[in-house]
C-alpha cells in the first residue's frame, strides 16, 4: 500500500467512525432539546474520538526539510489511553451527579491540556532532540574531514626535505593538535572550522610545489595562520 492510498484508507475509517457516532447522537436523542450534561457529554465524546485518531493523521512531521517518523509512539498512544478513561470518567461522575457541570468542564479542560501537553512531547520535543543531533552530525562531517586532511598534509609535510624540516614539524605539531579537536555548536565552529579546511588545502599545495621543485611564498605565514585558527578552535566550549 503506498503512503497516498494508506492515508486515503485512514481518511476513509475516520469519516466512517464520524458518521457511526453522528448516526448514534440521533437515533439516542431522538430530536430532544439536549441538557447541558448531556451537551458536555457529546463533545466530550466527540474530542475522544479526534484525540484517537492523532497518530493516525500526524505519523509523520517535516524536520529540515524532510519527512520522518514521530519518534515515539509509545508516548502519543500512552497519552491517548490515559486520557480515554479519565475522559470517559469525568462523564459518568457528571451523569451520576457526583460533580457539577462547572466542574467536569474545569477537569476537562486540564485533561485537554495534558494531552496536549504530552502531544508537544511525542512530536515537538523530540523533533527538536532530531534536530539537535542532526546539527551534530553536521559538525562531526566538518570535523572528520578537517582531521582526514589534516593527517594526509602531515605525511606530504614528512616528505619535504631537510629544507623545510622546522615548517614540517610545525605542520606535523598542528595536525596533531586538529586530532584532539573536539566537537561543539555547530553555529559557533563552522565558520573557523572552514577556514581552517581551506588553510589545510592551501599547506598541501604549497607541500606539493616543493615536491615539484618549486619554492612558495607565504608558506611560513600560512602555517602561523592555521596555528592560531586551531587555538581559536580550541577555545570553544559547548
Amino acid at each position: 500500500m503506498t503512503g497516498t492510498q494508506s492515508s486515503f484508507f485512514r481518511f476513509i475509517l475516520f469519516l466512517m467512525g464520524a458518521g457511526i457516532l453522528i448516526l448514534a447522537f440521533f437515533l439516542i436523542n431522538d430530536g430532544r432539546a439536549l441538557s447541558g450534561k448531556d451537551t458536555f457529554t457529546w463533545v466530550s465524546i466527540a474530542v475522544m474520538y479526534l484525540f484517537f485518531f492523532v497518530p493516525f493523521f500526524f505519523s509523520v512531521i517535516r524536520v529540515g526539510g524532510f519527512s520522518v517518523k514521530i519518534p515515539s509512539y509509545t508516548l502519543i498512544w500512552a497519552g491517548i489511553f490515559l486520557y480515554l478513561p479519565a475522559s470517559i470518567i469525568v462523564i459518568l461522575l457528571l451523569q451520576s451527579s457526583l460533580v457539577s457541570l462547572k466542574a467536569a468542564l474545569i477537569i476537562q479542560a486540564v485533561l485537554c491540556f495534558l494531552f496536549f501537553l504530552n502531544v508537544y512531547f511525542g512530536y515537538f520535543a523530540s523533533s527538536h532532540v532530531r534536530n539537535v543531533a542532526a546539527g551534530e552530525a553536521g559538525t562531526m562531517r566538518f570535523l572528520t574531514k578537517m582531521k582526514n586532511n589534516a593527517a594526509s598534509l602531515a605525511l606530504k609535510a614528512g616528505m619535504l626535505g631537510s629544507a623545510y624540516e622546522p615548517l614540517g614539524q610545525s605542520i606535523k605539531a598542528a595536525a596533531e593538535d586538529i586530532r584532539y579537536l573536539s566537537p561543539v555548536d555547530e553555529g559557533k565552529s563552522v565558520e573557523l572550522d572552514v577556514k581552517i579546511l581551506d588553510v589545510l588545502e592551501n599547506l598541501s599545495q604549497f607541500c606539493d610545489s616543493v615536491s615539484e621543485g618549486g619554492i612558495p611564498a607565504g608558506f611560513d605565514g600560512e602555517i602561523k595562520k592555521l596555528q592560531m585558527l586551531i587555538k581559536e578552535r580550541k577555545l570553544l566550549r559547548n
